[in-house]
């Protein structure tokens, strides 16, 4: 009878969630998307530059008479006044006019077509008069498609991959997940492509019916999505359809036919890659005249510092915006235990099949920027940034969380809510530290970021209404999934179990 109960109340747990959630999610990222102000990714004078002339010449994006420049508002073109300089707040952009008619002339942009337009495309659509709240429109529209994916994503997934979608995500994105999905980066669209493709793939092989159509609907978003973004997510989107096909496969008939959509995938692809021109940037360090000596120096010391590229995603050695947020030892130390000790009880859950994945997938994760590095003629710290990687890495956390058969990853409550309290308190403080670098500059640092604030959105929501209510919220997002996705399988007769069974073969963490 008490097992009974305990099921019971599990079942009602995960329903409650599955409604709660998506909007406790939201409005934490919302929280995110309003602690920077305009121009606070990297770069973002060139991709805001691109989106208002996505279109074309139009009244927000005018000729300057130069074909490698444009005529924009101010506040677009050059936004990032207090950028490398952490302790300047972004109070600095009360001197840029956001009047409207008032123009600047830029050579920042995607003029010459070097990135996909796909991104630029659709935020164009949201370009108006107010620059402030058109980039707060667009933040939000990212965001809304990040829940709805996910949300969508979660429903048509059988039961025992919905760990996969929760704990990749959980585990990837403190801080810099948080921080670029909430921007106006095209990163944040190369994130929730690969991420999200990958697993509708998977779930598209093992799904039947209507789910299965709507499944691998998902996947072909992906693909756009990733690359109509960025081109190098293209090879990333590539890896992972490779991932997901490499889990699933059987010599069936069934499996070759479903086959034929990642081909369509692979299309998809190459179509937008070739519409864009970034290889010219990826290569432009071979015409450096360099001995085979040299070549093989630049490749080891590549090779034994790209981990810090890995662990930028939490903050280490790589600041948030233009690098220069820089994150203290315990949000990274947070965000690497939680990945480490979660890691670890899911490999337990091993099957040849996942071990070559997952082999293959940590290989490309050092092989890719070591490569681009290599060929670029640069070092690691120097141009590619942990954004770039962080697509994949959500699908190796996610391959690693893999199941087959009755396996299932089983962490105990204890090891559950650690991660929880981890994880929230890791946001809490980067939330603060990115709020208060543009409310008053890191120099000023206190409690209150309503003191002396010098910088903020002209809303009723406050700088401290945002951190606390988003902080509350995440980890509102993380109590009500993660404990109900520490351990899920597939019965015989495809029912779900629950966390309090102990079927065969479970891979538990002590």
């Amino acid at each position: 009878m008490l097992t009974g109960v305990r099921s019971v109340l599990s079942r009602t747990h995960r329903q409650f969630g599955m409604f709660v959630a998506p909007l406790l999610v939201f409005v934490a990222l919302a929280a995110w998307a309003l602690s920077s102000p305009v121009g606070a990714s990297p770069d973002d004078d060139f991709h805001l530059t691109s989106i208002w002339c996505a279109t074309g010449d139009s009244q927000y994006c005018a000729p300057s008479g130069d074909p490698g420049t444009r005529l924009l508002p101010p506040a677009v073109a050059n936004p990032a006044c207090f950028a490398y300089d952490a302790d300047k707040s972004a109070g600095c952009q009360n001197r840029i006019d956001f009047t409207a008619g008032a123009t600047e002339e830029t050579e920042r942009g995607n003029f010459a077509g070097g990135y996909p337009v796909v991104y630029y495309g659709t935020m164009s659509i949201f370009v108006g008069p107010d620059v402030h709240a058109s980039v707060l429109v667009m933040r939000l529209v990212n965001i809304a498609l990040f829940v709805g994916l996910g949300t969508a994503l979660y429903l048509l997934l059988p039961v025992n991959r919905r760990q996969i979608l929760i704990w990749q995500w959980a585990l990837t994105t403190v801080p810099l997940g948080l921080f670029v999905l909430a921007s106006n980066n095209p990163s944040s669209w190369a994130i929730m492509g690969v991420g999200y493709g990958w697993l509708a793939l998977l779930g598209f092989y093992e799904a039947r019916g209507r789910k299965r159509v709507a499944l691998g609907a998902l996947y072909l978003l992906g693909a756009v999505m990733a690359s109509g973004s960025r081109s190098d997510a293209t090879v990333l989107f590539i890896i992972a359809t490779f991932a997901a096909v490499l889990l699933s496969a059987h010599r069936t008939r069934r499996f070759w036919l479903s086959s034929i959509l990642p081909l369509v995938g692979f299309a998809i692809c190459a179509l937008l890659f070739r519409a864009s021109r970034s290889t010219d940037a990826v290569t432009s360090g071979l015409g450096e005249q360099l001995g085979v000596g040299a070549i093989v120096q630049r490749i080891a010391y590549n090779l034994t510092e790209v981990p810090s590229i890995w662990t930028g995603i939490f903050g280490q050695s790589w600041g948030l915006g233009w690098l220069d947020t820089s994150m203290p030892a315990v949000v990274w130390a947070s965000g690497l235990a939680a990945i480490i000790g979660a890691g670890f009880v899911a490999a337990r859950a091993s099957s040849a099949r996942k071990s070559f994945v997952v082999v293959v997938g940590a290989t490309a994760l050092a092989l890719i920027p070591v490569i681009l590095l290599v060929l670029s003629g640069k070092d690691v710290g120097d141009d590619y940034q942990p954004r770039y990687l962080l697509p994949l890495i959500v699908v190796f956390i996610g391959a690693v969380f893999f199941t087959g058969g009755t396996q299932q990853v089983r962490l105990s409550r204890v090891q559950t809510w650690l991660i929880v309290v981890a994880l929230s308190g890791a946001q809490f403080i980067a939330l603060y530290l990115n709020t208060r670098r543009y409310v008053t500059g890191i120099d000023a640092l206190s409690p209150d970021l309503d003191a002396g604030r010098e910088w903020w959105w002209n809303l009723i929501i406050t700088p401290n209404i945002a951190w606390i209510v988003g902080s509350l919220c995440f980890a509102g997002a993380l109590a009500l999934l993660l404990p109900a996705h520490r351990a899920t399988r597939l019965t015989a007769n495809g029912g779900e179990t629950v966390n309090n069974s102990e079927p065969p073969r479970v891979v538990s963490g002590l």
